[in-house]
C-alpha cells in the first residue's frame, strides 16, 4: 500500500510539467507604417496614454533620450548622454524616465517633461532592457534572467529565469509590459517572446521577420529592437536599430 501511494504521489507531482501548455503562436497585422530616424540605434521605446512617444538610443558618443512625434517620427526634443555612456533600455514610471547603461553599471533618472537629470543608481552587471509593471522596474541583462527591482533604491526584489518549456531563453533585450505579461525582443533575432511574470514561462512567440522586407532602401538596418504599447488602441509600435520606419501592428494569438 505504501508503494502504491508513493507511486501515485510521484505521478501527481509530475503531472503539471507533463501538461504544461505550449506557447501561443502569435500573428500580426500591419496597421500603419510611420517614419523613424534611420540614424537612431534604438534601445528603448515607450508610448504613454496621451500618445507621447519616448526613445533611448545607444552607441558611445551618440547615446540620447528623445521624445518623438508618434505619427511623423519627428524628434521633438532630445538630450545626449555623456560620451562615455552607452545608453540602453528605457521605461517611464511616475513621470520619471529611467535609462540603463550597457557597461557603466548606472541607471539614470530624468524628469519626464524637461529631461532634467534627477538621480542615479548603481548596479552590477550589464544593462539591456527595461520596463515596469506600475510598481516595480523589470530589467534584462542579455541573459535568460529578468530582475524585478524596487525603484526607490534599485534593490533587486526577485530574479526570474525565462524558459520555453525546459529550455532557457537567452539574449533577452528590450522589454515592454503589456496587459500583465512581459514582451521581450530576443537579441539578434526577429522573435519577440511573451513571458509570464509569475513563473518566467514563455506564453507566446511573435515572429516579425516580415517587417524587414518592408523597410525602404537604402538603409543600414540592424536587429529588430523597440516595442511600445498603445493602450488606447491595443496596438504595438515596433522598430529596430537604424530602422527608417516604425510599424504599428495588431497582435492576435492562436494555439499551436
Amino acid at each position: 500500500m505504501k508503494v502504491l501511494l508513493h507511486s501515485c504521489l510521484l505521478g501527481l507531482l509530475a503531472l503539471p510539467s507533463c501538461n504544461k501548455p505550449q506557447p501561443d503562436t502569435l500573428s500580426y497585422q500591419v496597421i500603419s507604417v510611420r517614419p523613424h530616424d534611420g540614424d537612431a540605434y534604438t534601445q528603448g521605446l515607450q508610448m504613454l496614454e496621451n500618445h507621447r512617444l519616448f526613445e533611448s538610443t545607444g552607441k558611445y558618443g551618440e547615446s540620447t533620450i528623445r521624445e518623438l512625434d508618434a505619427v511623423t517620427g519627428k524628434i521633438l526634443r532630445k538630450r545626449p548622454l555623456a560620451k562615455n555612456v552607452f545608453g540602453e533600455g528605457l521605461t517611464i514610471i511616475d513621470k520619471e524616465m529611467w535609462v540603463l547603461s550597457w557597461k557603466e553599471n548606472t541607471a539614470y533618472v530624468f524628469e519626464l517633461d524637461t529631461f532634467k537629470p534627477m538621480r542615479n543608481f548603481a548596479y552590477q552587471g550589464e544593462g539591456w532592457g527595461l520596463t515596469n509593471d506600475g510598481q516595480q522596474l523589470i530589467m534584462s541583462d542579455g541573459s535568460s534572467s529578468l530582475k524585478f527591482i524596487n525603484p526607490k533604491d534599485f534593490n533587486v526584489i526577485k530574479t526570474l529565469e525565462v524558459k520555453d518549456g525546459t529550455k532557457s531563453v537567452k539574449h533577452l533585450n528590450e522589454l515592454e509590459w503589456i496587459d500583465g505579461q512581459i514582451f521581450a525582443n530576443v537579441y539578434l533575432t526577429d522573435q519577440v517572446a511573451r513571458i509570464s511574470p509569475q513563473d518566467g514561462q514563455v506564453t507566446g512567440w511573435l515572429d516579425l521577420a516580415g517587417l524587414r522586407n518592408q523597410l525602404t532602401e537604402p538603409n543600414r538596418a540592424e536587429v529588430l529592437n523597440g516595442i511600445a504599447y498603445d493602450k488606447s488602441s491595443g496596438h504595438l509600435m515596433v522598430t529596430g536599430k537604424y530602422w527608417p520606419q516604425m510599424f504599428e501592428i495588431k497582435i492576435s494569438s492562436g494555439r499551436k
